[in-house]
C-alpha cells in the first residue's frame, strides 16, 4: 500500500479529472484555494453542487493510499475521513502535484499537533512564511518551548507560533467548545465539499469542528447519523449534530448542523449563502427533522 501526503494547504479532491474545467484550471497548476475562490462565479458554485465536482477536501499533510495513477492524476483515499463504502478512506482523484512522491518516515519517535485557529502560518527553518496551513492541520512535531512549535511537513522542516495548537474557546463541555469554535464561521461560505474555514459544506462544517477538537466522525451526513449517539429530541445539547432527511423526515439525510441551544441550529445552509443559525421550528427544517446524534461524549 503506497502512501503520499499533501503538500498543499488545502486540497481539492475531485469526482473525476474531467470534472475540472477551464475556470479550475490555474488552481489545479498552483494549488492556490484563496485565487481559485475569488474567481468562481456563482453558476460555477452551482456547477460544483449540481455536478458533484469536488467530494470532500484533503488537508496539508494528510496522508492518502494512492490507489492507481492515469496521466497526471491519481486516484486515492483519503485516510483521516471515514467513508461507509471504503476502509481505505474517502475515495476521490487528486493532481499529482499536490502530493509528495512518497511517504517519509523518521526514524525516531515523535509527537503530533492539531491546527485550532482558522489560519496558521508555516514558516520554514529561516523563519520566513511559506503558508498559511487551515484549521484541523496535523503535523509532526520535533520540539517546542513558550513560543514556538518545531514541525516536519512535507515541504521541510519549519515553525508554527505555540499559540496555533492552543483552543481559545471554552466551555462546560466538549459540546460547548464545539459550538463557540463554530461560531466563528458564521457568514463563512458555503462550499461543496469544502471543510476549511474558506468555504464550508453542511457535513464539512461538523467534521471539521470535531477534528479539531480531536474527535473522529465519518466525512458525510448520512455516515455521521449512522454512527453517533442516539439523541431524544428533549435531550439535545450544545454541539449535538441534528439531521434532516427527504420523505418527511424518515428518508435519505441530505443535511445536518450543530444544535446551538434555544431551539437553533448552526448550519451551512447550500451554495450561495453563509454558514448561519436557523430556527429548527422554520417549515423545512420542522418537516424534515429525522434525529440527533452526539460524538463529543
Amino acid at each position: 500500500m503506497e502512501i503520499r501526503r499533501i503538500k498543499v494547504p488545502t486540497a481539492l479532491v475531485w469526482s473525476a479529472p474531467t470534472a475540472v474545467t477551464e475556470v479550475d484550471q490555474d488552481y489545479i497548476q498552483d494549488g492556490d484555494l484563496t485565487k481559485w475562490l475569488a474567481s468562481l462565479q456563482p453558476a460555477d458554485q452551482e456547477r460544483l453542487s449540481d455536478q458533484d465536482c469536488i467530494v470532500t477536501e484533503a488537508l496539508f499533510n494528510d496522508r492518502v493510499v494512492l490507489d492507481r495513477v492515469e496521466g497526471d492524476w491519481a486516484h486515492v483515499f483519503v485516510k483521516r475521513q471515514d467513508n461507509r463504502q471504503e476502509r481505505r478512506g474517502y475515495p476521490g482523484w487528486l493532481p499529482l502535484s499536490q502530493m509528495t512522491a512518497d511517504d517519509e518516515e523518521l526514524e525516531y519517535p515523535t509527537t503530533t499537533v492539531r491546527l485550532v485557529q482558522p489560519e496558521t502560518h508555516l514558516l520554514d527553518a529561516d523563519r520566513q512564511p511559506i503558508a498559511q496551513l487551515p484549521l484541523g492541520t496535523i503535523l509532526t512535531t520535533t520540539g517546542q518551548d513558550s513560543e514556538w512549535i518545531q514541525v516536519v511537513t512535507p515541504l521541510g522542516r519549519g515553525w508554527i507560533s505555540a499559540s496555533a495548537a492552543k483552543l481559545g474557546v471554552t466551555g462546560a463541555d466538549d459540546g460547548s467548545r464545539l459550538l463557540t469554535l463554530g461560531k466563528q464561521f458564521i457568514d463563512t461560505p458555503y462550499l461543496w465539499g469544502g471543510i476549511t474555514p474558506q468555504g464550508f459544506d453542511c457535513s464539512g462544517l461538523v467534521y471539521a469542528l470535531h477534528r479539531a477538537l480531536g474527535y473522529t466522525v465519518p466525512r458525510d451526513a448520512q455516515d455521521q447519523f449512522a454512527n453517533g449517539y442516539p439523541i431524544a429530541p428533549e435531550a439535545l445539547a450544545a454541539g449535538d449534530l441534528v439531521f434532516f432527511a427527504r420523505e418527511h423526515g424518515t428518508g435519505a439525510i441530505h443535511h445536518v448542523g450543530l444544535y446551538a441551544g434555544s431551539g437553533q441550529v448552526l448550519h451551512a445552509p447550500k451554495p450561495g449563502e453563509n454558514v448561519r443559525l436557523t430556527s429548527l421550528t422554520t417549515p423545512k427544517f420542522a418537516a424534515e427533522y429525522a434525529g440527533a446524534r452526539r460524538f463529543w461524549q
